[in-house]
């Protein structure tokens, strides 16, 4: 080709305007595709086919890993004494109804697991308004195989006159206060609390239930639940 040549071919290409022609990355994706497509041929190689229970155990394997954790099992305050905030609880709610902090209120200086009865157990299970198969004396056994008797601390928030166990009956004026050792409410989930008695001159009592709230390392007292159980 001559110089002349050449420089025609240049101006002609300038004259209608050629583009460079630019291949596209799909193309490349595709040439690849093809290729291992013939590369599996040649070698025997059998397409990859994923059986259907592989699918099921998948879907069982996630479903699985995205079900809830159970709730850790109930627990119990850890005390080797009752907290003088129990007792406040109860004064506070004597004023409530009317009762006077001046007045005096005695109270059993320890726990008292006679308190945890079938009778009570029952009843504690009528206030939550349980629905499923109640085995109260079994439950009973359960809970008082749990609880310890233990000193109760007694705060200066009421007028409470600490007394020895069976010694009610002496105070034929004055009412007394009698607490069970906490224990675990079966009849809602992981709950704890403790039952209290308070009778005059040990006749006529009124029952009451105390729930036991966790925060954390301690224990708060909860709304007094007045139990439907008369003796």
């Amino acid at each position: 080709m001559t110089k002349d040549e050449g420089k025609r071919m240049k101006d002609e290409r300038t004259n209608h305007r050629f583009r460079p022609f630019i291949l596209h990355p799909s193309s490349f994706i595709l040439r690849f595709l093809g290729r291992m497509k013939d590369e599996r041929m040649n070698h025997g190689f059998r397409p990859f086919i994923l059986h259907p229970s592989s699918f099921i155990l998948c879907f069982l394997f996630a479903a699985c890993a995205s079900a809830p954790k159970a709730p850790p099992p109930p627990h119990l305050p850890q005390w080797n004494a009752m907290p003088a905030a129990v007792l406040e609880s109860f004064c506070a709610n004597f004023r409530d109804e009317g009762i006077s902090t001046s007045t005096t209120i005695n109270v059993v200086k320890t726990t008292q697991k006679s308190l945890i009865t079938p009778l009570t157990m029952q009843s504690l299970s009528d206030s939550v308004f349980y629905h499923g198969p109640v085995d109260s004396s079994r439950a009973a056994a359960a809970a008082t195989a749990t609880a310890a008797e233990i000193p109760i601390t007694i705060p200066q928030t009421c007028a409470w006159r600490g007394i020895a166990p069976n010694t009610a009956s002496r105070y034929i004026d004055t009412m007394t206060l009698e607490l069970s050792p906490p224990i675990v409410n079966p009849f809602v989930r992981n709950t704890a609390g403790m039952f209290a008695r308070i009778a005059l001159a040990g006749e006529a009592p009124t029952w009451y239930w105390l729930p036991l709230v966790p925060r954390g390392e301690t224990w708060t007292a909860g709304r007094l639940t007045l139990l439907p159980y008369r003796q």
